[in-house]
């Protein structure tokens, strides 16, 4: 008889789409599944942008004291979301090889970022994109914006907002990215969050071979540089910034931190040893650190 594990996630379409991809490797694996919901603060004060939530991690924690309640054996989480912080007693065990990292700019009327009409009204909840679109085109204006994907696509179809801008992740794993017109943005120039793309597997401290066997190299190098610079900075997501890494031979890491209003940028695009990566983001981060301090005084 096999094994029954129990797996814990957040109640939306896409929570549900990622943690299918969870359990169709659980059940290849002979075990079988029971998939329990958990609603978090974060998704019941949808009225609220995210960054106001005390602390960080407002769709994480819930989960995970489920998890050491051991009401759940195993979470799933959008990485994004998981803050360096955690519940004592938890472990990310696995990731699943990272889908598409990069935003995605959708229109109501088909335009681009570039060729969207003058002081469009764009839906957003996340400084970082705000920040970013600011800084490179400092005429639009922003409104917050929550609410599941769907929610966010008949907000704008309505009228309520000229364009959105979401991941392309979720349109993929939601089977929209083919039926919907978008315009994705470079994660060169618009660097997508810290672990963009990427589903993580939570066990706890000690279970980790439950899931071990779903991990991905590749994404969790990846993961681990961008969360070490994210680490080192200390910040979550009441600062707009961007971390992306991309292991190709060697891992290029590039960095993007804005001030609210999008007028000051710091960058950094480096190239780092595989065998050495984490270790050396934690050391551009701590001289980025002093840059930004330098160029946004308030960080």
């Amino acid at each position: 008889m096999s094994e029954k594990v129990v797996v814990g996630t957040r109640g939306s379409k896409l929570a549900l789409a990622q943690t299918e991809k969870v359990v169709r490797k659980l059940k290849e694996a002979g075990y079988e599944v029971e998939i329990r919901i958990i609603k978090s603060a974060g998704d019941i004060m949808k009225d609220r942008p995210l960054y106001e939530f005390k602390g960080t991690g407002a769709f994480v924690r819930t989960l995970e004291l489920a998890l050491i309640d051991g009401e759940i054996d195993i979470a799933v989480h959008s990485y994004k979301d998981i803050p360096s912080a955690r519940v004592e007693g938890t472990s990310i065990a696995a990731v699943l090889e990272r889908e598409s990292p990069c935003d995605v700019f959708i229109a109501r009327d088909g335009s681009t970022l570039e060729d969207i009409k003058e002081g469009a009204l764009i839906g957003t909840s996340s400084l970082r994109r705000r920040a970013q679109l600011k800084w490179y085109r400092p005429d639009l204006r922003f409104e917050n914006l929550r609410g599941n994907v769907d929610t966010r696509l008949r907000k704008l179809n309505e009228g309520l907002y000229d364009a959105i801008v979401l991941a392309e992740a979720g349109l993929i794993r939601l089977g929209l990215s083919e039926k919907i017109r978008y315009q994705r943005l470079n994660p060169e120039i618009f660097v997508p969050s810290a672990n963009q793309g990427i589903i993580a597997v939570e066990t706890r401290r000690g279970e980790e071979d439950l899931v071990s066997f779903m991990n991905d190299e590749k994404t969790a190098l990846e993961a681990e540089v961008e969360r070490a610079v994210i680490r080192e900075l200390g910040i979550g997501c009441a600062v707009p910034a961007g971390i992306y890494a991309r292991y190709e031979g060697k891992v290029r890491l590039i960095c993007q931190i804005l001030s609210v209003d999008g007028t000051k940028e710091v960058r950094i695009d480096e190239e780092l040893n595989p065998n050495t990566a984490v270790e050396e983001a934690k050391e551009i981060a701590r001289n980025l650190k002093e840059e930004i301090k330098h160029l946004i005084p308030r960080f």
